[in-house]
């Protein structure tokens, strides 16, 4: 064996003359490194195969030109570089991506000036003069089926005998002891045709570059980079899902969502290129059709006067595998001058032509109207708007996003994909249109859980560059026994330095009674508290509502033609109900949840279960006493089958709270180290403590970050505020983890409404810390103790927990009743 020869220097040179961004610069690294140790420590005599997984939108055509300049820079060079592509949409992208001159053209940097030859032009006099030259670089840019299928019209050029090769052209480059095969979309042709064609060629290396490697084909990969990443690293646009609060989900009104963010994006791109002094991107909208009939229906409902005033009238463009002749060139010049500011198309329909290859940079919405099919077209789709319209993030959030309007199992096929798991596994990221308390329309991101895939994998470290998952390695925090707990409070002031003040609770406010509860300590306890998300039973209660028909449904057997068929009957027969009373239907609905395996018979349980069943019937309206009158057992297994589905979630990861309950009056001395004011303004520091409260429970409050003041701020100044308090360490300590870590949250505010009782625990948190794991799982946790408190029947009032992310507050400007709207 002998050393690894990689030329770091001429690496280096070729990054910088390219200009390679980080991950593609580590990409042509690593095949250069991996290269050396095949060939030079290993001394294997087959051909070099590897893959390099990179995500769509950062740039594998920069990848394929940092390695052709590498390997035709380095002491012994390779002149004849093969890229394959799987059709001839990225085939004649590419092409221009090498073609000196072409706006596409990214060779002013190569060193290596390469001549291109294409099925078009290899028999041509002068291209042919440049193939057998062996002092000049040569790409030559072919479909997979050019090569792989000589019967057909694509190959059978690249198979016939060329006089002045003395062979056919896919013999003669079976005949190159420098052969490179860089193979675009590597996953697209990986079947036998391709390997024998590759096995024929004998090349030096083979490199496939892709965002989507089969799952077969892992042990290739030799560079990942995952769009989490590229995310992270702001190479490419955050993507946003976009939903809507209200349940419609019509072609017209998705259409009509999709057409507003775009005339978003266009104003604020408009004032950001005039305020930069650069031409601005005007965005277009990608619209994913199923069937050429769906996508001429949403064409005539964009093309009409009646949609949008006719705004958008002559600027959509249909683009479909079936279009031919002058049809077929008219859409593909209009797509290619998509970019162009002279272009009149805002929105772009297609099917199935625009998966991979079509590398735009002003596709801000996707607008998906049925459900992706596989989860390559979902990260390819996807990946169609990530690439950064100004070359780099601008700051202003709508440029720097795609949105993606997505039907709901878009979301899903997108956890799966790992290079996702990082950004879009334990969250999913949503925008909202949302007035601010001072009457400004603002977008906002919204964050809510998914499930995560991987919560039960085990956690390597993360080694060459992966994206990983760190094990946190911080100790287990020490649990308390409540009446230890209860102990320490009445302790607290024994060790008060001279120099500390000291305050306790003003007698004029009304005191604040605190519930505890202790954690269970069985691991795989199961809680109807831990069903926080209402919105399936609503749903399925909305669902039960239409069950109950005015007429049996009766089909008649008929004898026609020796054949017994069946047909509607003529007469039409009103079903018969039977009268059962509602609260009796209820109370067997109850005792059906109490029956889900694993809840266990207990009052603070039987009350969650009686929440659970009332969310369904409410949602059923006044049509439930009939409807469970008909349809009981219908409904009771659908009932037990999405609480089971709930708590089977939970279970597993959730920490579960005892249901009996003590109570204390929040009456702990606070104990303040740090300069007072008598008064509370707009400005924030850290190191006051402030008086001027009208409903603190203490005289003054000291906080850790600016939203939890503006939050107090907003909290004291609402009329239905009946007192409110600056949570400390262990004034309500709610266990978090299994292990039994605890937390405070920041805020307790009691209120009354309508002589309605509600106390709020409020936590704010930083944006980026909003979707974290640690604040996931004390968001659940919080909501669990919440409802096990509430469903204890031992307190006054109904707890409540609210996380506020930083633009919550913000864009609440005081208000804290649209805090409360906006918060989690």
């Amino acid at each position: 064996m002998s050393d690894l020869k990689v030329d770091e220097h001429l690496l280096e040179e070729v990054r910088h003359r390219l200009t390679l961004r980080t991950p593609n610069y580590q990409a042509v690294e690593s095949v250069a490194y991996m290269m050396s140790q095949h060939y030079d420590v290993e001394e294997r005599q087959e051909p070099f195969e590897c893959i390099v997984d990179s995500a769509t939108g950062v740039g594998k055509t920069y990848i394929m030109a940092g390695l052709i300049e590498y390997l035709a820079g380095i002491d012994t060079p390779a002149r004849n570089f093969l890229i394959l592509t799987p059709g001839r949409t990225i085939r004649d992208k590419t092409v221009r991506n090498f073609t000196p001159g072409d706006d596409k053209a990214i060779t002013s940097s190569m060193r290596s000036d390469p001549v291109v030859v294409t099925a078009d032009n290899f028999d041509s006099a002068a291209i042919a003069k440049a193939i057998t030259d062996t002092s000049k670089t040569k790409v030559y840019i072919f479909t997979v089926q050019a090569l792989t299928k000589p019967d057909t019209d694509a190959g059978r050029a690249t198979h016939d005998y060329q006089e002045f090769l003395g062979a056919s052209f896919y013999d003669w480059l079976g005949t190159l002891d420098d052969l490179v095969i860089l193979a675009d979309e590597h996953h697209c042709y990986r079947g036998p045709a391709f390997s024998r064609t590759i096995t024929n060629l004998n090349p030096e290396l083979v490199v496939g570059v892709t965002a989507t490697p089969d799952s077969r084909d892992q042990d290739l990969v030799v560079y990942r980079y995952p769009l989490a990443k590229a995310i992270e690293d702001e190479y490419v646009k955050i993507p946003v899902l976009v939903a809507r609060q209200d349940d419609r989900s019509d072609d017209q009104t998705k259409l009509l969502d999709g057409v507003t963010l775009l005339k978003h994006k266009e104003r604020v791109s408009e004032a950001w290129a005039a305020e930069n002094g650069v031409m601005p991107v005007r965005p277009v909208m990608l619209v994913i059709a199923q069937t050429i009939e769906d996508a001429e229906t949403y064409r005539d409902i964009l093309d009409s006067a009646s949609f949008d005033s006719g705004a958008w009238v002559s600027k959509t463009l249909l683009v479909h595998s079936k279009l031919s002749g002058d049809d077929k060139e008219k859409a593909l010049a209009e797509l290619d001058a998509v970019e162009d500011p002279s272009s009149t198309v805002r929105i772009i329909i297609s099917i199935g032509m625009l998966k991979e290859g079509w590398d735009v940079k002003n596709v801000y919405v996707i607008a998906s109207m049925r459900a992706s099919v596989s989860e390559v077209l979902t990260e390819q789709t996807l990946g169609r708007g990530m690439r950064l319209p100004y070359g780099k993030y601008t700051g202003e959030q709508m440029l720097d996003t795609v949105e993606v309007l997505a039907h709901e199992k878009y979301e899903a096929l997108l956890k799966k994909r790992q290079a996702l798991s990082q950004s879009m596994v334990d969250h999913r990221i949503l925008t909202q249109v949302r007035t601010t308390g001072d009457g400004k329309k603002v977008v906002r991101k919204k964050t809510e859980e998914v499930e995560n895939p991987f919560e039960d994998q085990p956690t390597p470290a993360p080694q060459g560059g992966e994206v990983g998952f760190l094990v946190s390695e911080e100790p287990v925090e020490h649990v308390q026994s409540l009446d230890d707990h209860l102990k320490q409070i009445e302790e607290w002031a024994k060790d008060i330095p001279d120099e500390a003040r000291t305050h306790l609770p003003l007698p004029d406010r009304e005191p604040i009674r605190i519930p505890y509860v202790q954690r269970v300590a069985q691991a795989q306890a199961v809680s109807l508290n831990q069903v926080h998300e209402m919105k399936p039973f609503e749903d399925l209660g909305k669902a039960l509502k239409h069950e109950a028909g005015d007429e049996l449904i009766r089909t008649a057997l008929k004898a026609k033609g020796g054949q017994i068929k069946g047909q509607k009957a003529e007469d039409t027969v009103e079903a018969l109900h039977l009268d059962t009373p509602l609260e009796t239907s209820r109370r067997g609905l109850i005792d059906r949840v109490m029956k889900v395996k694993g809840v266990e018979r207990r009052k603070s349980e039987l009350n969650a279960a009686g929440s659970i069943v009332d969310t369904v019937l409410e949602a059923m309206g006044d049509t439930a006493a009939e409807n469970l009158s008909a349809y009981f057992d219908r409904a009771a297994r659908r009932l037990e089958s999405e609480v089971s589905k709930q708590i089977r979630e939970r279970a597993r990861i959730d920490v579960v709270f005892d249901d009996r309950v003590q109570t204390a009056d929040l009456d702990k001395p606070r104990i303040a180290r740090r300069k007072h004011e008598a008064d509370h303004t707009d400005t924030f520091e850290r190191s006051l403590a402030y008086n001027g409260w009208e409903k603190n429970a203490y005289e003054y409050a000291w906080f850790d970050s600016s939203p939890e003041y503006k939050t107090a701020g907003a909290v004291d100044a609402d009329g239905n505020v009946v007192v409110w308090a600056r949570l400390h360490r262990n004034d309500i300590p709610i266990t978090w983890t299994q292990e039994g870590r605890e937390y405070n949250p920041d805020l307790v505010v009691i209120e009354a409404v309508d002589d309605k009782r509600t106390c709020w625990l409020v936590e704010t948190k930083m944006n980026k810390e909003v979707t974290s794991a640690e604040v996931t799982a004390k968001k659940r946790a919080a909501r669990t103790w919440a409802n096990t408190v509430n469903n204890s029947g031992q307190v006054d009032g109904r707890w409540q927990y609210l996380l506020l992310s930083e633009d919550d507050v913000n864009d609440a400007a005081g208000s804290w009743a649209q805090m409360k709207d906006f918060g989690q």
